[in-house]
Order: C-alpha cells, then sequence, then structure tokens
C-alpha cells in the first residue's frame, strides 16, 4: 500500500527521453524481468517469442490516436491552444491553453469555431460548429498529433508523427495519446507470433484526461483516476476464457489494456457477448490482478499513475515491495542507457 505519490520520484538524465521511435519498431531495446527468478535479461523487442509460449495470448489496444491539438484564437482577441480529449452528448471536453472564460468564442479556421459552455480549471467543454461529418473532415486538415510535452522538440514532421504515433493495428478513433507499449510492434512481427501458436487479441480503452492530469495524493486515497471509456469484444473474450481454461498466459500490451482487463472480473467476462463501459479504476501495489499473467510496457514518467501500475505488477507476482523493486529496475535501465517514454524501449515482466 502506498501513501504519497513522491515516494515514486526518480531522477532520468534528458539525454534518455526519446525524441523519436526505432526503425523498424521492433528494433528496439528489450529489458525483460523474470520474477520467479528475480533475473533481468537485455535483448531486443524482436526477442519477444522468447519469453512466450504456444497457448499465450497477447492482448492489446487498438485505440487510434487522432489530431486533437488545435489552435485557435479568441474572438476578443488572443491564441489558445486546446486538446481535445472526449465527446459527451454534444459537447467536446478539452484541457485549453491560455486564458479563456465560459461563453467565449474560440475561432479554429473558417469553416470551424466553438463556444466555451463550462471551465473546471485546464478542463473545458466546447460545443463545436459544425459537430457533424463536417467536423472531423475539418479536424483532419487543422489539427495535429497530440505529442506529449517532453517530445515536442522532435524533428519528427506533422506526417511522420501521424504515421510513428500509431500503432500498425490502431483501428477504433477516439485517444488523445498513444497505447505506447503496442507501438514496438509491426505486422510481420504479429504474423510470426500468430504463426508460432501464441494469439493477438484486442481492446479498445480510449486514452484520455487520466494520461495528461498530474497525481496527487488524494488519487491515491480515493483508488480513483478519470474516466476512460473501454470495450472489450465478444472474439477477445473467448480467447482470454479459452487461454484461462487452458492454463496459458495474458499477457497485456500497455497498461491502458491492463485497465480494461482488471476492470472486467473473469466472472463478468464469461456471462458476457462483449463489454462495453468505463473505468475509474486506479491500480496500485497490493491489488490483485485476476486476467493478466504478463506485462509489456514502456518506461513510464516519474509519479505517474502508469509507474504505480507497473509496481502493483511487480508486487502480485510474489514481491513484498513492488514500488522498491521497480524503482530498483529503473536504476538499471539507466544505468544501461535505455530510452524512456512514449518513443522509448519497451520493458516486459513475467
Amino acid at each position: 500500500m502506498i501513501t504519497k505519490i513522491e515516494d515514486f520520484d526518480y531522477f532520468l538524465p534528458k539525454k534518455l527521453i526519446a525524441k523519436s521511435p526505432k526503425i523498424p519498431r521492433d528494433s528496439c531495446r528489450f529489458f525483460v524481468y523474470e520474477s520467479k527468478k528475480d533475473k533481468i535479461y537485455h535483448r531486443y523487442f524482436y526477442d519477444l517469442k522468447i519469453f512466450l509460449k504456444s497457448g499465450d495470448l497477447l492482448v492489446a489496444n487498438n485505440s487510434k490516436v487522432f489530431p486533437a491539438r488545435l489552435f485557435a484564437e479568441k474572438k476578443t482577441g488572443g491564441k489558445v491552444e486546446v486538446l481535445l480529449l472526449k465527446q459527451t452528448g454534444k459537447f467536446w471536453n478539452t484541457i485549453i491553453g491560455g486564458k479563456s472564460a465560459s461563453g467565449e468564442k474560440i475561432i479554429f479556421s473558417k469553416k470551424l469555431s466553438g463556444k466555451i459552455v463550462e471551465k473546471n480549471g485546464r478542463e473545458t467543454k466546447i460545443d463545436f460548429n459544425p459537430s457533424d461529418k463536417k467536423f472531423w473532415q475539418e479536424i483532419e486538415k487543422i489539427g495535429q498529433m497530440p505529442i506529449p510535452p517532453y517530445i515536442k522538440n522532435s524533428k519528427l514532421s506533422e506526417s511522420e508523427l501521424r504515421r510513428d504515433y500509431q500503432t500498425v493495428f490502431a483501428n477504433n478513433c477516439g485517444s488523445a495519446a498513444a497505447p505506447t507499449a503496442g507501438l514496438h510492434f509491426t505486422k510481420t512481427m504479429i504474423g510470426d507470433l500468430l504463426a508460432s501458436g501464441i494469439g493477438f487479441s484486442t481492446i479498445d480503452l480510449h486514452v484520455g484526461l487520466g494520461t495528461f492530469a498530474p497525481v496527487d495524493n488524494e488519487n491515491i486515497k480515493k483508488k480513483k483516476l478519470h474516466s476512460e471509456n473501454f470495450s472489450i469484444p465478444y472474439s477477445t473474450i473467448e480467447k482470454i476464457l479459452e487461454t484461462k481454461k487452458n492454463q496459458r498466459r495474458i499477457f497485456a500490451v500497455g497498461t491502458t489494456s491492463v485497465r480494461a482487463l482488471e476492470s472486467a472480473p473473469l466472472e463478468i467476462l464469461a456471462t458476457q457477448n462483449n463489454i462495453s463501459s468505463s473505468t475509474e479504476i486506479f491500480i496500485q501495489p497490493g491489488d490483485k490482478f485476476e486476467i493478466v499473467d504478463g506485462l509489456i510496457t514502456n518506461f513510464h514518467l516519474p509519479k505517474s499513475s502508469l509507474m504505480i501500475l507497473v509496481a502493483a505488477f511487480i508486487q502480485s507476482k510474489g514481491l513484498l515491495d513492488g514500488r522498491k523493486k521497480l524503482l530498483e529496475l529503473y536504476k538499471i535501465a539507466i544505468k544501461e542507457n535505455y530510452r524512456f517514454y512514449s518513443f522509448g524501449d519497451a520493458m516486459l515482466i513475467i
């Protein structure tokens, strides 16, 4: 059990923050931690198959990132930056940078404008005009990929970001950030895994405000994060149940996949044709994992909910202190010059 977010802080040299992905994607370095033997392996991501067995199942998030970063001018003067997060009814939940007020009109282009209908700190509800198919057409034209601030100095062009900050299996549009553990897969690699008897299925969790909002000790106390919508199709439910029945392992590709899977217990999965819901789950050390047996993830920001989730998973493997072990593993990764964050290297915990 944790009591304060400061326990998950660590120092990362700026040179280890990845500004662009490895090409090809599966050539990134691969930090593998085998908990039963307390052993570390330094590999490359294309070696993933070495650590899997026939009958194991990979479950990845196929949510697609859209160009959710917009720039606008207020009708009263001044510029603002808007990050689209989630559509709720006729309004959009957004994060807005720059001064603005309720009732203010914002002009994005000749064809797209919006009105601020509610403000709650940085989180802002906007009513867009138009709000139909033409809205999405304009977003595709004027929007930019919402890459995190620590890689905004990347030399990648907008077209390169639209290609590279997206998984090869992305399908369902709706995320304001990429499920980055999935960025390491190539179509060829997935084909090779399937040919080896390893399953590959998807869930859909639209990454939203929880990824960008700082975590505080009140979040820890309440064990809640911002809500994110997710769905698990029947085809994936079938494979999960079959994998569990055959006593094989389920590997979550990324923390977003973990959030979706652990928000749907086996007893619920067994009674559903598909699941479409939302989750505020905040997984912390001491929590049990009912679905996930292995985790593929990236190296995360200090004091983040993602880092806490990874520590919780390590602790679920029988270690007394998942936080302590994770910080130890990160220290080794830093010493070995692994690349961190969204475009960084990959990690496997088994």
